[in-house]
């Protein structure tokens, strides 16, 4: 019995080898051709209006989420209102464009705003229930 078992351990152990190999070959070819894609696409840096329309997304996930609740998505809503209120005004006084002090004002703004969304959500998810 021993004899007939030794050809067919052989031939596993040499297929497990095999498959391994080539799963490992096909995740080096995968690995590869996804950085070479990733080198070809140059990510644009992310301006004021991006951050403000992605923070405006992310609220309104939140929201549907309940992960914030309408009084909660509201107000950060509002100060994202009133910061493109301000950006208004700066670009008026400045020939339409930011100045960097206005910029990093803006900047300073939105990590506010982000912060304050991130609190939000995570306490709703650390909460223990029935609190």
């Amino acid at each position: 019995m021993r004899s007939s078992l030794k050809p067919l351990l052989s031939h596993l152990s040499l297929s497990l080898i095999l498959s391994s190999s080539l799963a490992t070959s096909l995740l080096a070819v995968n690995v590869t051709q996804a950085d070479a894609k990733g080198a070809r696409v140059t990510k644009k840096p992310m301006t004021i209006t991006d951050r403000i329309e992605e923070l405006s997304k992310k609220i309104d996930a939140g929201q549907k989420a309940n992960e914030l609740t309408l009084e909660e998505a509201d107000d950060l809503r509002g100060k994202i209102t009133k910061l493109n209120e301000k950006i208004d005004k700066w670009k008026s006084k400045n020939g339409g464009k930011l100045s960097y002090k206005d910029q990093n004002a803006a900047e300073k703004d939105l990590n506010k705003v982000s912060v304050k969304l991130l609190e939000k959500q995570l306490a709703k998810r650390t909460a223990k229930p029935g609190t």
